[in-house]
């Protein structure tokens, strides 16, 4: 999630392209990061010694954590805890932007400055990023009164990432009482808590998701893409249960709706989650205790 989340900010600035970051996605997934990028990133070493000790690696038959222990720039258990590291989603993006040679460390963390600036991320909300650990990034995406639906928008996003795609990226959520959108699938869970949770797009935002769960090609959104989409739905909901029933929650599954065209969702407070998958934008829209209505197409 970290790449994308990085790798978008940078094609907004225009420092990359969509085609140069699809290329990265894939390049970072086979790279083992090189210990002196990571010395380097987390201000271990300075850009100079690393490029010294790469330098003398061409001339010496030693690791790079030899020769910078050697040359008092690491100790045996900083050398190890950047061993610990090469497996980092985030160090193996900025690897693969090097290996490219479309920018070093420096300039993207330069970047990655004016993304946590521009959003009101702090450094330690970063590390939270870097960790690719859902349960610890989504919390930065809500607000504090958005901060009860986190339990349910956790099981859609780790869903997302397992059945559909790993490389999302988010925005952050807010609540609002009006949502237009072109069609949606929808489930509600009834108990001591009444919980509504959809999955709406504009356009032919729901394809690619729909190809993928569905395992088969969609060109148009019809009958086959919703179901598929409610089957994913499914999924989420029936995990969100699960969790709940364990915490001796009780709570039961209604039918799936699904709505091929319509004008908006409305509400008295919904939580709208954006979440970009394979190109497209979709919106997770939740309700806790609170109905959710469709506003159909040609209403005045």
């Amino acid at each position: 999630m970290i790449s994308s989340i990085v790798g978008h900010y940078l094609v907004s600035r225009k420092a990359i392209t969509d085609q140069e970051l699809e290329h990265l996605l894939q390049e970072q997934q086979e790279i083992r990061v090189k210990l002196g990028l990571i010395a380097v990133a987390e201000g271990m070493m300075t850009q100079e010694e690393a490029d010294e000790v790469n330098a003398l690696q061409a001339v010496k038959d030693m690791r790079f954590g030899d020769i910078a222990v050697e040359k008092g720039y690491l100790t045996r258990k900083e050398v190890e805890a950047l061993l610990g590291a090469q497996e980092n989603s985030y160090l193996a993006f900025a690897q693969a932007l090097e290996n490219r040679h479309l920018m070093s460390i420096g300039q993207l963390e330069a970047y990655v400055a004016d993304f946590l600036a521009e959003n009101g991320f702090t450094s330690s909300d970063f590390e939270d990023m870097k960790s690719d650990d859902v349960d610890r990034i989504l919390p930065l995406y809500l607000s504090e009164e958005g901060f009860r639906y986190l339990n349910v928008a956790g099981s859609a996003l780790r869903t997302i990432m397992r059945c559909v795609n790993a490389e999302i990226y988010i925005e952050k959520a807010f609540l609002t009482r009006r949502r237009e959108e072109d069609n949606c699938v929808m489930q509600c869970m009834n108990g001591e808590m009444n919980v509504v949770c959809s999955m709406a797009g504009k356009g032919s935002a729901f394809l690619p998701i729909a190809s993928v769960f569905g395992r088969e090609e969609f060109s148009e959104v019809n009958k086959k893409v919703l179901d598929a989409i409610g089957e994913l739905l499914s999924c989420i909901t029936g995990i969100y249960v699960d969790n709940l029933n364990r915490k001796g929650i009780s709570a039961e599954i209604s039918p799936l709706e699904s709505y091929p065209e319509i004008k908006a969702l409305t509400g008295d407070e919904m939580l709208v989650l954006p979440l970009h998958v394979m190109g497209e934008r979709i919106d997770f829209v939740f309700a806790i205790d609170s109905e959710v209505g469709v506003e159909k197409q040609g209403r005045m």
